[in-house]
């Protein structure tokens, strides 16, 4: 997949590509809504009883955040049709994806360079770690 111009993070879903993008306004919703982007890492835990809930809704905010930085004028995806985007064979990928846009975002559009990963899988625990280290 290549790089977005607006420095979305790319992440296939159903045969189409999306953008991610924790703009400025992303931060700013996440920590309205969980109470800082600290907190990333509590929303992907199996324990959260609102996981589902919150994957969709996070990544329904940032597919829409690049939406917009393309085109002021993006028509926008419903909460709805991203849940139909997610499903359990997908979901730790859509969550990675999520982390990387949020280490991309916080860190520069050259990071992902850098976490490209060699052929590596990220592991949850290192997106979880970046995510507090920011």
């Amino acid at each position: 997949m290549g790089a977005l111009k607006s420095g979305a993070f790319p992440v296939e879903l159903n045969g189409k590509e999306y953008g991610l993008l924790f703009s400025l306004n992303a931060l700013d919703e996440v920590q309205e809504k969980f109470g800082g982007y600290d907190k990333l890492s509590e929303v992907f835990n199996k324990d959260n009883p609102n996981l589902f809930k919150d994957t969709r809704w996070l990544l329904t905010l940032l597919i829409n955040e690049a939406l917009l930085a393309e085109d002021e004028n993006a028509q926008l995806l419903e909460e709805k049709r991203v849940g139909r985007l997610i499903h359990a064979g997908n979901l730790q990928e859509v969550q990675n994806a999520i982390f990387k846009s949020f280490y991309r975002g916080t860190a520069g559009d050259n990071s992902d360079t850098e976490n490209e990963n060699d052929g590596e899988e990220t592991t949850e625990e290192g997106n979880r770690a970046a995510v507090q280290e920011n």
